[in-house]
């Protein structure tokens, strides 16, 4: 099989696998969804600390689709208000206007080779509050980059509930901008999500590997 019948035909599972999960994992429950868990984990190989490789960038949106409030983790690069060499940033945006950012202080370019870096982001509802924070964060360059609010927006919403998230956003609009050849996967473990009124977490456990670019 030739590399780019290869590529085609991964790029073809990843995009069966999200529309495994194109709709809410929410949707098919009782009452209303207040609070959302994406547990990821990206296996670098390879970096180059002095390319700043790899980028990458993660979604994450309260109503799917990007028209209105979402909210962008930037990995091993800073985007916003310009570029910035390593580090993570996280960013809210309404649609094309950026609301805010705010950015972790480890700065570091990654550099560690074999690395696998896990962290969760969570979206949480409660009156008429969005809250969007990344926690559980682990990387051997950064050590734990999520510590006590560093990664973490609220801001006023109109939203009631959030069963109008979609996982497909997250898979499809996340990924690795630069270098994904020096990336060796980027999964999405599982899903966690909660009912207004319910202390217990609902949970889909399907890891999925988005990373399906393999050129240099």
């Amino acid at each position: 099989m030739t590399s780019s019948v290869a590529r085609r035909a991964l790029r073809g599972s990843a995009m069966a696998l999200v529309l495994l999960v194109a709709a809410s994992p929410a949707s098919g429950g009782d009452g209303d969804v207040v609070e959302i868990e994406e547990h990821w984990s990206l296996a670098v190989g390879g970096p180059d600390a002095l390319r700043t490789a790899p980028q990458v960038s993660m979604v994450m949106s309260p109503a799917g689709g990007i028209d209105s409030d979402f909210f962008l983790l930037s990995l091993n690069h800073w985007s916003h208000p310009g570029f910035e060499p390593g580090g993570v940033q996280l960013q809210h945006w309404n649609g094309e206007s950026w609301r805010s950012s705010k950015s972790a202080s480890n700065e570091l370019p990654l550099n560690t080779d074999g690395e696998t870096i896990r962290w969760a982001q969570r979206l949480t509802l409660s009156d008429c509050s969005l809250t969007y924070e990344v926690f559980n964060a682990e990387s051997t360059t950064w050590g734990n980059f999520a510590a006590g609010e560093a990664l973490k927006i609220t801001t006023h919403t109109e939203l009631a509930r959030l069963n109008g998230y979609l996982p497909a956003t997250s898979l499809t609009e996340s990924g690795i901008g630069y270098a994904g050849n020096r990336v060796s996967s980027l999964v999405l473990e599982k899903l966690r999500w909660r009912f207004d009124g319910d202390d217990e977490y609902q949970e889909m456990v399907a890891p999925i590997d988005i990373d399906a670019d393999l050129d240099p």
